[in-house]
């Protein structure tokens, strides 16, 4: 959980803030505090902590009251904390069992605040910095873990809501949760693991979802293969399959078959051109409404060396007859048909052999962007980025202060044909009338 300190943000002056209204317990001027203030801190900490509910919690909400009282409880742990403010006052009076007691209950407040949407923002960032500080005591082995735990949970929420004020890397997330499964083994740690990997699996937004699984896919699947738990090895298996295909990016791809037209199939064969490959179904609305649009890319920059390879997967009613029969009777606006190269995926006997099989894939439509170069772009682009990162694979960028006179005049004027292209596509696509869904 070190690492926990340098990725979130927030300053002890930050800190000091939640004192404001705090004085009647603190001397700002001397920070020592005399016997009836000391016991007054002791009276609101161990009044509105129950350290023995900790490992009752789990994933319950937390009541509002506690909540509000917990604020109180780190206001006052805040005023303790603060070097030698303890040391300055009166040791005899021996009001605090040790300072660990003072740490478990102000980490149990800070659970608790955490939980709240509101002060997520304020008080997950203090929790995830001082968890570490835990560890120097014995005694707080069992609420370290469980903060550990609830930090986590909470980071991997904040990453997949992508648009919170904390920011947090998804290969930080990922070594977090090596970290915790390591500093913790067996089974719970791995079940917090694979929970998490399924919450990730259920986003419907694929470039988060592509991103957090790029960090953690490979970081998760040797844990997962080391246990001791068969369940947690079958999921492992699963996932080092999945890892081959979040690993294409910056590598090439294999995919081998036969065509719609019984011709062999090998992506190899295809380099030197952009290629976008759509991994589809008939029965997929969502693959059947992109067509159009995929149609009008295709014609745009076919000429320029852009090709669309769909391999159909075979899956659900998908035969060799029936994927042959929607290919031909399917049409767009102006007559347009599919007129891209279909790979059936579903013609190899075995599932085993299938390129579905080997990249793990189980959800339609996903995509893939390769360059001129036969390596892999980027997985999943998004619809409305990809007209424009087509056009940048097929044009490499060009430094206009290099270029003669001539070559500026011919680049200028491509731009605005480019532009043109863009608009022509924008209208065609805007014209055409879907499919009947399946």
């Amino acid at each position: 959980m070190k690492n926990i300190v340098t990725q979130l943000t927030l300053s002890a002056v930050s800190i000091c803030l939640l004192l404001i209204n705090f004085n009647s317990v603190h001397s700002a001027e001397t920070h020592v505090l005399n016997e009836q203030q000391l016991k007054d801190c002791f009276d609101i900490i161990n009044r509105r902590t129950q350290t023995e509910v900790f490992d009752k919690l789990g994933d319950k909400p937390v009541p509002q009251k506690i909540i509000e009282d917990s604020e109180l409880v780190v206001k006052a742990t805040t005023i303790l904390l603060e070097p030698d403010v303890l040391e300055k006052s009166d040791p005899e009076l021996k009001i605090f069992p040790s300072k660990s007691w003072i740490l478990k209950r102000r980490t149990l407040a800070l659970v608790y605040l955490s939980y709240d949407d509101d002060k997520m923002e304020t008080f997950f960032p203090i929790l995830a910095n001082e968890a570490p500080e835990l560890e120097e005591y014995e005694d707080c082995a069992q609420i370290m873990r469980f903060a550990e735990e609830h930090i986590l949970r909470l980071a991997s929420e904040l990453v997949m809501r992508n648009g919170r004020k904390i920011k947090i890397d998804p290969d930080s997330l990922a070594q977090w949760y090596i970290d915790h499964v390591e500093r913790y083994p067996g089974r719970n740690s791995e079940r917090l693991l694979t929970k998490f990997l399924d919450s990730v699996k259920d986003l419907s937004n694929f470039g988060i979802k592509d991103k957090i699984m790029s960090a953690c896919a490979a970081r998760f699947t040797p844990i997962l293969l080391a246990s001791k738990d068969e369940a947690m090895v079958s999921r492992g298996n699963k996932l080092e399959t999945v890892s081959k295909w979040y690993d294409l990016p910056g590598n090439t791809m294999k995919l081998k078959g036969t065509d719609i037209n019984g011709n062999t199939f090998d992506i190899a064969d295809l380099k030197g051109k952009v290629v976008l490959v759509e991994f589809w179904g008939t029965w997929c609305v969502a693959c059947v409404k992109d067509f159009p649009m995929l149609a009008g890319y295709y014609e745009n920059f076919k000429k320029s060396g852009f090709e669309i390879v769909g391999v159909n997967t075979g899956t659900k009613n998908d035969n060799e007859a029936y994927v042959k029969n929607f290919v031909k009777n399917t049409t767009f606006a102006e007559d347009k048909k599919i007129t891209w190269q279909i790979v059936l995926d579903g013609l190899k006997p075995s599932i085993k052999d299938r390129v579905t099989t080997y990249y793990g894939i189980d959800v339609l439509p996903q995509s893939v962007l390769i360059g001129m170069d036969g390596k892999v772009i980027t997985l999943n682009p998004p619809k409305d980025t990809l007209r424009e990162q087509i056009q940048k694979a097929l044009i490499p960028p060009i430094d206009p202060e290099k270029l003669t006179p001539e070559q500026r005049e011919l680049w200028e004027r491509k731009k605005i044909q480019d532009a043109a292209e863009l608009e022509e596509t924008k209208r065609f696509s805007e014209s055409i009338e879907l499919p009947n869904e399946k």
